[in-house]
């Protein structure tokens, strides 16, 4: 039982670095420019955060938080210094996602918490 207890340890919010931080937006562009089928990458975001772009009844059903995993349903990622946008296929849909990096509350690459805000 303790093993599982050290491994779990780092996966935690605590013991992440802040999404905020100017090093963990950096390590988010770089990760996400990578994003493909072989290597997932999930991210919850702040849909009210200013810049964030969803459609309206995405923002209806997620008025808060929503988080996407980019493995197998997008397409048209396009990744900027400060933001990323993206094509999602949703239940036959295709929605038009823009996230700027300050709206980013978690952030994960393959099963690994890179950062979190908590």
């Amino acid at each position: 039982m303790l093993l599982f207890l050290v491994i779990l340890i780092p996966a935690s919010p605590a013991f992440a670095e802040p999404c905020s931080k100017p090093a963990a937006r950096s390590k988010i562009a770089e990760t996400l420019r990578l994003a493909s089928e072989q290597r997932p990458v999930n991210l919850t975001f702040r849909t009210g955060a200013d810049g964030v772009k969803l459609s309206i009844g995405l923002k209806s059903k997620y008025p808060d938080d929503m988080t996407i995993i980019l493995q197998n349903d997008f397409e048209q990622l396009n990744v900027r210094d400060d933001r990323f946008d993206v094509l999602l296929r949703l239940r036959g849909a295709r929605e038009r996602v823009t996230v700027p990096f300050h709206a980013i509350k978690s952030f994960w690459d393959k099963s690994e918490l890179k950062c979190s805000d908590g």
